[in-house]
């Protein structure tokens, strides 16, 4: 299996593994029977606010009274059920300063880290689609949005963690502060947490594979078709360097291709060349030649 594959298949794994775990923090609190009634946000003894129960769990879309191991008591189902003991039972003394002065910043953000997780997971489906197109077609477009996505659906996932741990973990230490236990959901945060872990290894390997993104592309070397000389090849020897009477031999050009072979009965030779030059000294008459001498040169085989 090659790197970029590897890479791939991590990154898709990833992937999923974020998708599953946030459709089930989502789909948590849905029920308060069977396995889900694990799955709340935060616990707290609520003894003495007005009519609430002894003990109070808070899930997504209601809380419940928690007795004997069992949800009782629910309040309504609504969407992004709010964390603000205020408005859930009521102002009361012995309910924590906090809750009394500073309502809203219990209230909105446990609302606003629910809006972020349905954006993240908004985003997560997109990356996911785009992560199958480009199993059928790895291109630069579907590389870049792939990467654009990841790095946003981390973005509001984180956000949207940092949201509920910030508003839990102050409910937390309002509580003991007055001697009340309290605790954070294990599961839930585990869940929310982990997403958030397998979002930045998501994003990474998305940014690793943009980055080293090269397309495939098959490019026909006209070269290998052409019979274009080399400088080395082509040079040709001055003439004048050499005397008269000296065969000169000129490099023949080598093609880059193989040509294809002549026949058998095809061996060709070069044509004799004789060159004929004349040398003349004046005699004793103007118009007698007193000597004349033919150079030929050598009959040179021809390249086969």
């Amino acid at each position: 299996m090659s790197y970029k594959k590897f890479v791939f298949f991590i990154n898709l794994f990833f992937l999923l593994g974020a998708t599953l775990l946030t459709f089930f923090l989502i789909l948590a609190g849905a029920k308060n029977t069977g396995v889900l009634k694990n799955f709340y946000w935060f616990q707290a003894s609520t003894s003495g606010f007005n009519s609430a129960p002894s003990l109070t769990r808070w899930y997504n879309y209601n809380w419940c009274g928690w007795q004997g191991g069992q949800a009782a008591n629910c309040s309504s189902k609504m969407a992004a059920q709010p964390f603000s003991p205020r408005d859930n039972f009521g102002s009361s003394t012995l309910m924590p300063s906090t809750f009394l002065n500073d309502r809203n910043t219990y209230y909105y953000l446990s609302r606003v880290g629910w809006a972020m997780l349905l954006i993240a997971l908004f985003f997560l489906l997109i990356t996911l689609v785009s992560v199958i197109v480009s199993l059928i077609k790895y291109t630069r477009p579907t590389a870049s949005l792939t990467t654009a996505m990841s790095w946003i659906t981390l973005f509001f996932m984180t956000l949207s963690a940092c949201l509920y741990t910030g508003c839990y973990a102050k409910a937390v230490k309002a509580f003991h502060h007055q001697d009340r236990g309290a605790r954070l959901g294990p599961k839930n945060f585990g869940l929310i947490w982990t997403t958030v872990f397998l979002l930045i290894g998501n994003a990474v390997c998305a940014t690793v594979m943009a980055a080293t993104y090269r397309r495939n592309e098959y490019i026909y070397d006209r070269s290998f078709a052409s019979t274009k000389m080399t400088d080395s090849q082509t040079s040709t020897p001055d003439a004048s360097a050499y005397p008269a009477n000296e065969v000169v031999s000129t490099p023949v050009p080598v093609p880059e291709v193989q040509q294809p072979q002549p026949s058998r009965n095809g061996r060709f030779f070069r044509k004799l060349r004789t060159k004929k030059r004349t040398i003349t000294t004046t005699g004793d008459e103007p118009d007698q030649v007193q000597e004349q001498r033919v150079y030929s040169e050598q009959n040179l085989p021809a390249v086969v």
